[in-house]
């Protein structure tokens, strides 16, 4: 049974990259028996609404992916899993930030993943002007489903290829990313949160499964498809859903639990900028739990 739970609404600014620009993120924290979870269905990506999620959770009925990693979470911490226990000698992973403009942001990381496909006249220019101000990166291209194979293509042609780690899922058509995959490194994204969607098990290439964890369901699941990558000898990046600092921190120590070698796309925590004062580069890493910084219970 739930103790406590807090809503909150986050500003946001700039506007996450979702839903038509998202000015707020809502989200909610619950305690149960001094174990804590976040629930924030993310809108334009989670089907189920934060209410839901809620009334979800409450009920036990977990139907919901966002209610069923909250209750894992739980869950965790109820059993005292390792990696929810303190640890001041505990490595976590590198991350890679994320460019959604024209500004490159900090040089601290050495993976960064570029939003492309939303106006494709300008993506070449754009992601020439992430290298120039970053010359020791390499990057993550991202095109959610915006473009076409030629389209990516003339992207990818234009840049140097050893700069290049990966183009996560940036076709209308995914059915073509094996002719993608002849070129370059392709990261499946969208395919592995859709159970009728193709993992191209049996092609080609260098592949890498970008999981969403808060999408998948519970780290039950989430440790499912990372064993069915480790058997197609992929590697494995896990991504948030524009969750907070606090959760950043919670799939740090589950990519660590993991062993994931590759720089994780949770680089995020610097668009909380309400959040109480977290660094990206050398805060998140503190994050400890099941305590919070902060106590914004209701």
């Amino acid at each position: 049974m739930i103790t406590r739970f807090a809503k909150l609404s986050v500003p946001m600014a700039p506007p996450l990259p979702v839903a038509g620009g998202l000015l707020e993120r809502e989200l909610a924290f619950v305690e149960v028996d001094g174990c804590v979870a976040e629930v924030s269905p993310l809108p334009g990506l989670h089907q189920e609404s934060l209410s839901e999620a809620l009334d979800d959770l409450a009920a036990g009925t977990l139907r919901t992916p966002s209610a069923r990693f909250a209750e894992s979470v739980l869950r965790a911490q109820q059993d005292g899993e390792s990696w929810t226990q303190r640890d001041a000698t505990r490595s976590l992973p590198a991350l890679n930030a994320l460019v959604v403009g024209d500004e490159a942001g900090s040089d601290a990381h050495a993976v960064v993943k570029v939003k492309i496909g939303r106006d494709p006249s300008r993506d070449v220019s754009r992601v020439l002007s992430v290298l120039e101000q970053l010359p020791h990166c390499r990057l993550r291209l991202d095109g959610n489903r915006l473009l076409s194979l030629a389209q990516v293509l003339e992207v990818v042609s234009s840049l140097p290829h050893d700069r290049i780690e990966y183009v996560e899922e940036p076709l209308v058509d995914p059915s073509q990313l094996p002719e993608l995959a002849k070129v370059v490194p392709v990261g499946l994204d969208e395919s592995l949160h859709d159970p009728t969607a193709s993992r191209h098990e049996d092609e080609p290439g260098a592949w890498v499964h970008v999981m969403k964890p808060t999408r998948l369901g519970s780290l039950e699941e989430l440790a499912d498809e990372i064993t069915c990558a480790e058997k197609l000898q992929r590697d494995v990046v896990l991504t948030s859903c524009f969750e907070s600092p606090w959760t950043l921190g919670v799939l740090c120590r589950v990519a660590q639990r993991y062993g994931l070698s590759r720089a994780q796309g949770l680089g995020t925590a610097d668009l909380y900028e309400a959040w109480p004062a977290v660094d990206v580069t050398s805060s998140l890493p503190e994050v400890e739990l099941p305590e919070l910084d902060w106590q914004p219970w209701i």
